[in-house]
């Protein structure tokens, strides 16, 4: 009798555990789609209460959540904005991690959520676009990072980017074969989004951008042009160490140009101009920081509303050498302003010609001193009347106009 009591126990204590499992989900159909129907939507039937999982072939949905159905998918996709009418509108973490044959991805507006990793593994990534940076719209600090959603795991076809200036920078890894990128709905580029991006020839933004951080696009070496149409400042280092780019528009809503904003943009050979080696800087800017051109060895002709960092300034500030900075680089010409025992050396481009000023009140002593590659300087009269001492010295005769 006892033996027999035993059986039964076993027997009851087995069925509840059966049962248990199968209420967690580790029998039947789970959230991941595995063994559901295609296209069916249907989870283990017979009253289960695991979510719906839908596989189209391409893509897995769950909700509005999107993944891949396999790594095998390849070539160009696109994600939809909706399923079986439901926005699609989350791709989690590691989704499409390890597909490794998508050449393009196009991600809707309707999704407002990235995670960490999402594309981690896409080796062969050529372009992609986007809605925003990193893992939502407006966002900021390193979830903003382009980097964010591939990853910081290392794959075979990634190459490792550090975007941010830090002891310990966090390392994302970004297909070595992406060379597109556009950006379809943001309104923020966080500080460092871009940085050292090296691999991408194109970034393309879309004009809701109102606001870039510092750094955002610097070391993007093979980044050849880019629009910032909607922006009102450029802020420091924005493009320091874009080697390719080769010209730039700025917009008339910026009115401050911070330091070392085009660094070492040895290409740089226009900007709002179609003339090589002629950058037009419109009366629009209020200021213009240290080593703004720094590098910027095409420029024959420069139009400026002022002379050095901002209008009627005196001093080092307002030197035409303060905004091509102290650091020497191939094709700048050290010219010393002041007269000092030790004095500041500023590298001019020595390809540099002609310079218009069009809207100064005052030209500060030594403003021009020892310019001598110049031929032409040309400054709005208003200035006329408010010359420092050895202003033109050993350079060009001004023409007040």
């Amino acid at each position: 009798m006892k033996k027999r009591l035993m059986v039964i126990l076993s027997l009851a204590l087995a069925v509840c555990c059966c049962l248990g499992l199968a209420a967690c989900g580790l029998f039947g159909f789970g959230a991941d789609g595995g063994g559901s129907s295609s296209g069916s939507g249907s989870g283990s039937g017979g009253g289960s209460s695991q979510p719906q999982v839908d596989s189209d072939g391409t893509f897995l949905y769950s909700g509005s959540t999107v993944k891949a159905a396999s790594t095998s998918i390849s070539g160009a996709i696109t994600i939809p904005a909706e399923h079986n009418g439901m926005p699609i509108d989350t791709i989690p973490a590691n989704a499409f991690n390890g597909c490794n044959a998508i050449t393009s991805i196009t991600v809707p507006e309707s999704v407002t959520s990235i995670g960490a990793g999402a594309f981690n593994g896409c080796s062969s990534l050529r372009s992609i676009t986007l809605p925003f940076i990193g893992s939502q719209k407006g966002n900021t600090g390193s979830a903003a990072y382009f980097g964010y959603i591939f990853g910081t795991s290392s794959y075979q076809g990634g190459t490792g980017v550090e975007h941010e200036k830090a002891s310990w920078p966090t390392r994302y890894y970004i297909p070595e074969t992406l060379r597109s990128v556009t950006i379809t709905n943001e309104t923020i580029i966080g500080k460092y989004a871009f940085r050292n991006c090296t691999m991408l020839t194109e970034i393309n933004l879309n004009e809701k951008v109102i606001q870039v951080g510092e750094r955002s696009f610097e070391y993007c070496s093979k980044l050849e042009e880019i629009n910032l149409p909607s922006v009102s400042i450029l802020p420091e280092a924005l493009f320091g160490g874009c080697i390719s780019l080769s010209k730039f528009t700025i917009n008339d809503s910026v009115d401050s140009i911070g330091e070392e904003v085009f660094r070492s943009c040895h290409a740089l050979s226009s900007i709002n101009s179609e003339t090589a080696g002629t950058f037009i800087i419109p009366d629009t800017i209020t200021s213009i920081g240290a080593a703004a051109f720094n590098g910027c060895s095409l420029v024959k002709d420069i139009t400026l509303p002022f002379v050095g960092y901002q209008k009627g300034n005196t001093g080092s500030a307002a030197y035409f050498g303060y905004i091509f900075g102290t650091s020497s680089y191939q094709g700048g010409t050290g010219v010393e302003h002041e007269k000092a025992s030790w004095p500041t050396r500023y590298y001019i481009p020595e390809t540099l010609r002609s310079v218009t000023i069009t809207n100064e009140t005052i030209i500060g002593k030594y403003a021009f001193r020892n310019c001598s590659m110049l031929q032409s300087i040309t400054i709005n009269k208003a200035a006329q009347n408010s010359v420092g001492e050895k202003a033109f010295e050993n350079t060009a005769t001004p023409t007040w106009n």
